[in-house]
C-alpha cells in the first residue's frame, strides 16, 4: 500500500533535540515494519566537550566529514567553504547522501538536516527541492529555527507543515 504523502519539518533552536527526536521516530517506524532511508547529523565533540565539528550519519550506518573546526589544508584554499569556525566538506557529504535520493519511493525520507552546511551541496539542494514535490513519500526534516536568507528553506517553511520543538514540547513527543 502506498504512502500517503505528507510533509514534516522539524524546527527549534540548536542543541533543543530535533536530531534525537528524529532517531526516536526512526527506530518507532522501523519497530512497525515501515520502509525508512535517510540520514542524521551528529556533533563530535574532544575530550573537553568542546564542539569539533560534525558527522553525516545515514539510517544504515554509514558515517562522513560534513563540517571540521580546523582543517589547516582547507583554511588557506579560497574555495573552502565555511560555516562561521567550521570548515565544510560538501563532497563527501555527496558522495555520502546523495545515492538514497536515487530510485527512493513509498518510503519515509529523513533528512536531518537542511541547514547552511549542507546547502553548499547545490546538488543536494536540487535532490531537496525535487523529492518535496513528489507525492509518494512522506518526508521528516529538521531545519533551522531562522531561514538565515535561505531561500529553499524559506519555500520548504511556507509551502509544508513545521512543528517548532522546545525543551517542554520534546518532552511530549519521546
Amino acid at each position: 500500500m502506498p504512502l500517503t504523502a505528507k510533509h514534516l519539518l522539524i524546527t527549534g533552536p540548536p542543541g533543543i533535540g530535533k536530531t534525537t527526536l528524529i532517531q526516536k521516530i526512526h527506530v518507532k517506524l522501523k519497530e512497525r515494519g515501515i520502509p525508512v532511508i535517510g540520514f542524521y547529523t551528529e556533533e563530535l565533540r574532544n575530550q573537553f566537550k568542546r564542539r569539533e565539528g560534525f558527522d553525516v550519519v545515514t539510517l544504515d550506518g554509514k558515517r562522513g566529514r560534513l563540517a571540521r573546526t580546523s582543517e589547516r589544508v582547507l583554511a588557506d584554499d579560497p574555495r573552502t567553504c565555511r560555516v562561521g569556525q567550521y570548515y565544510v566538506f560538501p563532497d563527501e557529504f555527496e558522495n555520502l547522501v546523495l545515492p538514497m535520493f536515487k530510485d527512493v519511493k513509498e518510503t519515509v525520507l529523513v533528512i536531518d538536516e537542511i541547514g547552511k552546511m549542507e546547502l553548499f551541496s547545490k546538488k543536494f539542494a536540487q535532490e531537496v527541492r525535487n523529492v518535496f514535490q513528489r507525492t509518494d513519500l512522506c518526508i521528516l526534516a529538521t531545519v533551522p529555527i531562522k531561514s538565515g536568507g535561505m531561500p529553499l528553506i524559506e519555500l520548504l517553511t511556507s509551502n509544508n507543515k513545521v512543528l517548532t520543538v522546545s525543551r517542554d514540547s520534546l518532552n511530549t513527543f519521546c
